[in-house]
């Protein structure tokens, strides 16, 4: 057992592993801290209201760790991979980098809905958060379709160029 623990450690601290966990962490920890956020706000839970925003900051934030894991494991997954699909492999990456830009806005949206939660006059930026929060789901449903195209065999719509 002590083998295997020190195995999954070794294999927690590689690139190659180590985004595929964070990989879905934006688009569960969203929608989770969504769902709670409106229930929150619904039956006037404040503390719970503030623990979602914390949520959802938390799981947009963890795109930037990401996308520099992505970046380094890029090469390996590369060279483990059929040549054909280095290329969707790269355009994959670089969409991930090129659409961080939302989840680090809904960082900074929600960093301020927390600031300014018990005033009134946070309550736009409130909604702001949840109808930026939605469209920032269902896009990062996109997201995550677009790498299960690439990364899991049983569901790839790509046919490689001959």
């Amino acid at each position: 057992m002590w083998l295997e623990l020190t195995t999954l450690w070794q294999s927690i601290r590689d690139p190659e592993y180590l985004h595929l966990l964070l990989e879905p962490l934006p688009l569960y920890g969203l929608g989770l801290g969504l769902v709670m956020f409106i229930v929150a706000f619904v039956f006037g839970e404040k503390k719970s209201r503030l623990l979602a925003l914390a949520l959802i900051c938390v799981s947009c934030a963890s795109v930037w760790p990401y996308t520099d894991l992505r970046e380094k494991a890029t090469p390996r997954i590369i060279a483990t991979r059929p040549p054909e699909y280095a290329q969707v492999i790269r355009e994959q990456t670089r969409r991930r980098d090129e659409w961080s830009w939302p989840y680090y806005a809904m960082t900074v949206l929600s960093v301020i809905a927390l600031a300014t939660g018990h005033s009134p006059k946070g309550r736009p930026v409130l909604f702001v958060v949840v109808l930026g929060g939605a469209l920032l789901f269902w896009f990062s449903i996109w997201l995550h379709k677009k790498e299960c195209e690439v990364y899991h065999r049983n569901i790839v719509r790509y046919t490689p160029p001959r």
